[in-house]
């Protein structure tokens, strides 16, 4: 499988599978990068679930077994806790304001 069709596959799970049920949260995750020689992936939590201190649960008990089960090529899911650049942004928006 190709990394483009890989990627879409996990999307796919995610957007179908994944934050429909953590909306009821109002959070949602979303996939950062796929590395397919280690057979992982990484996404990054946002809104609620951002915040969340079960964070690693829902990793643990969601997020990880609804991947592996739908995507076979993907045994391990990380999350990825960098800021991104509009989170950098902002932040540097409120510091330059005092």
């Amino acid at each position: 499988m190709s990394q483009e069709a890989l990627v879409e596959k996990i999307e796919k799970v995610i957007d179908e599978e994944i934050n429909p049920r953590l909306l009821d949260h109002r959070g949602w995750i979303e996939l950062v990068d796929v590395f397919p020689e280690e057979r992982a992936c990484s996404v990054r939590f946002r809104g609620e679930c951002s915040a969340c201190m079960k964070i690693d649960d829902t990793l643990k008990e969601v997020v990880i077994p609804t991947i592996r089960h739908h995507v076979r090529q993907i045994r391990n899911v990380e999350i990825d806790d960098d800021l991104d650049d509009e989170v950098w942004e902002m932040a540097k928006g409120l510091f330059s304001h005092r």
